[in-house]
């Protein structure tokens, strides 16, 4: 029986020729010290001169020569600004940071995400206005905002100056909130070292919706660390009726508040004397019993106090 042989060279494919590509240009690199001086320059010189072809060449900074390069100036031509005595210090800082009047501030939201404080407007500020199914609606569309003549941005320029200014930012100014979520942002913005700076806060509503009321408990609670206030005006209802029920209304609110105050003030209802109400918390009903408005409200403070003094249990 015969056999057919077959060869390798037969099936064997045949090698597809390779492609030489061109060597490339490149300088001779040396890793040892040159002799002299002048072969690294001429190495120099020619990394300057070799480009790859084609290639761009680099674009050169234009120079001003009118201006020339910028050099630090002499100590001489610098003000001294950080040797000037504290108390000049405090005078140049107060009249960047402090106001005439309070500082009207309301809650928005910063690229529909982010809560915010805003500067509010000043003719419609703290008015009684309208509750559409919408929500709230201020009275005037249009509001002219009078922004205090502030430089806030200098809490930016370092470390030293923002210690020196805090204290003045917002232990010096008024701060009048929109409703308990104003309140509750901007404590939340500044943080509790800032809160303990805070002298004058106005409250001008307690909240508009339920939404912005059940934050009046929250922003009480960061509210504890303004244990150095000395006026917190509530210019707004509160609850209606007497002073017995707006007393436990403040006290189901802002407990955390008078309790924290009188720990570092040493007495438990140091708070009472700085709470402050306006005629807002006054019922127009009770004006049928024959008494003034301003005769009404003393008597509403004074059973606003004792029932927050029976909470207090003393």
């Amino acid at each position: 029986m015969d056999f057919i042989h077959t060869s390798s060279s037969a099936v064997k494919p045949q090698a597809t020729p390779l492609r030489i590509l061109p060597k490339r240009k490149r300088k001779e690199t040396s890793y040892f010290p040159s002799d002299s001086e002048s072969d690294l320059d001429a190495h120099e010189a020619e990394d300057y001169d070799s480009e790859p072809e084609g290639a761009r060449p680099a674009k050169r900074a234009k120079t001003n020569p009118a201006v020339g390069p910028s050099k630090p100036l002499p100590k001489k031509k610098i003000f001294p600004f950080y040797s000037l005595p504290a108390e000049l210090k405090n005078k140049i800082y107060s009249y960047a940071l402090t106001g005439d009047g309070p500082i009207y501030l309301i809650s928005k939201r910063k690229h529909h995400y982010r809560h915010a404080i805003a500067l509010g407007d000043t003719d419609s500020f703290g008015k009684d206005s309208r509750r559409g199914s919408y929500g709230y609606m201020r009275q005037n569309d249009n509001p002219v905002i009078h922004k205090p003549p502030l430089v806030p941005q200098l809490l930016g320029l370092n470390r030293q100056i923002r210690g020196e200014t805090q204290p003045i930012l917002y232990g010096a100014n008024i701060f009048a909130v929109e409703d308990m979520k104003a309140l509750h942002t901007f404590l939340a913005n500044i943080g509790p070292k800032n809160c303990e700076y805070l002298q004058q806060i106005s409250i001008k509503q307690l909240g508009h919706s339920r939404t912005t009321s059940s934050l009046a408990y929250p922003a009480f609670v960061l509210l504890a660390n303004a244990v150095n206030l000395t006026r917190l005006e509530m210019d707004c209802a509160i609850s209606w009726g007497d002073g017995d029920r707006i007393g436990r209304a403040f006290w189901r609110e802002a407990h955390h508040w008078i309790e924290s105050v009188g720990r570092h003030k040493g007495r438990r209802d140091a708070a009472l004397d700085i709470v402050e109400l306006t005629m807002k918390n006054v019922s127009l009903w009770l004006e049928r019993f024959g008494k003034t408005r301003q005769q009404l409200l003393e008597k509403l403070v004074v059973d606003f106090r004792s029932e927050l003094r029976y909470l207090l249990k003393l």
